[in-house]
């Protein structure tokens, strides 16, 4: 069975600013990895925006929240922000730069951030009403790698080298179980006791345990082989701005295995991994071996250096010679 529509689709061309869009319709999420140069998108879905992921905050990654800014005005909302430190103090000092003397007359707009500070995340609200000013709410310790998290989909991370900290994303949209509306006739069920067996059936740990329908007790085996079926899940990856280390490999790769896409940067070619080691990227050679080892089934390549022009099928023809479905 299929999974609820997700599309996913780079911002810019393949040589300009980095940064891929996740739009989920059905669940109103609509998600930016990266927000440089972002004014090809129409400004209908930059009010929808609802989760802004940024790897760091150079300006081809960044310069663009002044737009998403823009755009967020005039409506009540709440954005939710991830990254990693000084993420907080950039976007402080980009609101700052504005002036917020009528804000009583403005709808509530809210960027709630979740930043990695070495080892705790720390909470940051930024409220127009109280004129943006940077409010911490809590710190927590990280326990493992999953940044956000909700009933349908996670976003993973991971510390990668840029010769700053840089973030590295995953996004799992999760297996879902689904019943099976003809069979649940069979035992009768409906209402609050189809949400019951819905919510028994998707806990593992109920495995071996037993559920009562109509006074007779069925085996959570019998159950879930019977009325119900998975959707399979769906894994998107986006790696940007890194060195190619053993470090820096050995962490993407465990990040993105997997993967059904991976979004990875392939700036130089490989003639050129000298100055891709000097300004800490990939090259076309790395980013093909970084999606074999990963096991994923999808690359599409992007932020190629400008200095081979428009035409990027050089680097392509380097990605697929290690890789070949790579786009």
């Amino acid at each position: 069975m299929a999974l609820p529509r997700i599309k996913h689709y780079l911002i810019n061309e393949k040589y300009e600013d980095p940064g891929i869009v996740i739009e989920i319709e059905s669940l109103g999420k609509y998600i930016l990895f990266d927000v440089g140069n972002i004014s090809r998108l129409d400004r209908h879905l930059l009010r929808k925006i609802t989760h802004l992921f940024i790897t760091h905050t150079h300006m081809d990654h960044f310069i663009g929240f002044d737009n998403l800014l823009r755009n967020k005005l005039g409506k009540p909302h709440t954005v939710d922000v991830f990254g990693i430190t000084p993420l907080s103090k950039n976007i402080y000092c980009k609101l700052q730069g504005y002036t917020w003397n009528l804000i009583e007359f403005e709808p509530q707009l809210i960027f709630k951030l979740k930043e990695v500070d070495g080892n705790k995340f720390k909470y940051y609200k930024f409220d127009i009403k109280n004129k943006f000013e940077k409010e911490l709410i809590k710190i927590e310790e990280i326990k493992d790698d999953i940044l956000y998290e909700d009933k349908f989909f996670r976003i993973r991370f991971a510390v990668l080298e840029h010769r700053i900290d840089v973030l590295g994303y995953s996004f799992e949209y999760k297996p879902r179980l689904k019943l099976i509306p003809e069979r649940l006739k069979e035992f009768n069920l409906e209402g609050k006791e189809i949400g019951r067996l819905k919510a028994f059936l998707e806990n593992e740990s109920n495995k071996d345990k037993s559920f009562v329908i109509n006074g007779k007790e069925y085996k959570y085996e019998h159950l879930k082989e019977r009325l119900s079926y998975t959707i399979d899940g769906y894994k998107i990856s986006y790696i940007t701005d890194v060195i190619y280390s053993e470090k820096n490999r050995e962490k993407i790769i465990n990040l993105v295995k997997n993967s059904d896409v991976l979004y990875c940067e392939a700036v130089f070619l490989d003639k050129d991994k000298e100055q891709a080691k000097k300004v800490y990227h990939l090259t076309s050679k790395q980013a093909g071996e970084i999606a074999k080892a990963g096991n994923v089934k999808k690359l599409i390549i992007f932020h190629i250096s400008r200095r081979y022009g428009k035409n990027y099928k050089a680097v392509l023809k380097e990605v697929r010679e290690i890789f070949p479905e790579a786009y």
